[in-house]
């Protein structure tokens, strides 16, 4: 049904609003998604939806790069990065802000998702971080999609999702029940803040300390990954750390960054004129 020059109209669009890069062999997937909206949207043919697609570009295009994402995630996915961000990140900013009067954090999740990364950044501080009451701390949670970030917005999940991945101590601790759900709770609630971000698109954000960016260059192309992480870099103090998936490397990569490892939870580091590489 959808042709190969049809295909690449999309790629094409996809590519330049969003940094998202489909393969030629994604043909068949994209042609899955396009179905479902052109059904939904009245739409017989691929041409006729692409041409609705641009006449109601502010709206459309986003729910259609919605289903393009998997938006697979969950609380303390990726463990030892969890434990890295505890033992040895948070204790270095700790160190680092000891003589600061107002001693503040700043950190940002980049493709949040529905919340549960975010959430568990806080949950690890507020454990972490003494007094953190004292602290002014800020996780920023970016994400495309609006759907998602309306379910992180709420912050209320299904008991089992709650309790297949979340520690029976975080549960007591930072969870409500809420019916046959969960809510998150005040405490970690009021350290994040939900936003749109198209991250092919500058934000301004800089003075972050730590950003968590997991899963997410993999809808890109090279060129477009090199973009994004020299982004972060900028928007990164010296000394702040970057946190990829455990798919994702830097290695080979011509960048001021320390690699950093600990019982294989792995980050980078920028490179600051203290810092013994």
């Amino acid at each position: 049904m959808l042709t190969g020059d049809e295909f690449r109209l999309f790629k094409n669009l996809i590519y330049e609003e969003s940094g998202m890069f489909l393969a030629e062999t994604k043909l068949d997937f994209l042609e899955h998604r396009l179905i479902k909206r052109m059904r939904a949207t009245n739409m017989t043919t691929p041409y006729w939806y692409y041409r609705f697609l641009m006449a109601n570009k502010r709206t459309e295009l986003l729910v259609l790069l919605d289903i393009l994402t998997i938006n697979e995630t969950s609380f303390f996915r990726n463990a030892p990065q969890f434990e890295l961000l505890r033992n040895i990140i948070l204790p270095d900013m700790i160190e680092r802000r000891k003589s600061e009067v107002q001693r503040k954090m700043r950190i940002w999740s980049a493709g949040c998702s529905t919340g549960e990364e975010p959430y568990t950044i806080a949950m690890t501080i507020l454990d972490a971080v003494r007094n953190a009451d004292q602290w002014d701390i800020k996780i920023y949670a970016s994400d495309l999609s609006l759907h998602v970030l309306d379910v992180a917005h709420r912050g209320v999940y299904p008991s089992d999702k709650v309790r297949e991945t979340v520690p029976e101590s975080a549960l007591a601790r930072y969870f409500e029940p809420a019916g046959d759900a969960y809510r998150v709770n005040e405490s970690v609630r009021k350290l994040v803040v939900f936003d749109y971000h198209n991250l092919k698109h500058e934000n301004g954000m800089d003075g972050l300390d730590i950003i968590f960016c997991r899963n997410v260059m993999i809808y890109f192309d090279m060129e477009e990954q090199k973009r994004l992480v020299n982004k972060f870099h900028r928007s990164l103090t010296p000394g702040g750390y970057f946190l990829l998936g455990h798919s994702e490397s830097l290695h080979g990569w011509n960048l001021d960054f320390q690699f950093i490892h600990d019982n294989k939870g792995t980050a980078y580091k920028k490179i600051s004129k203290g810092d013994a590489i």
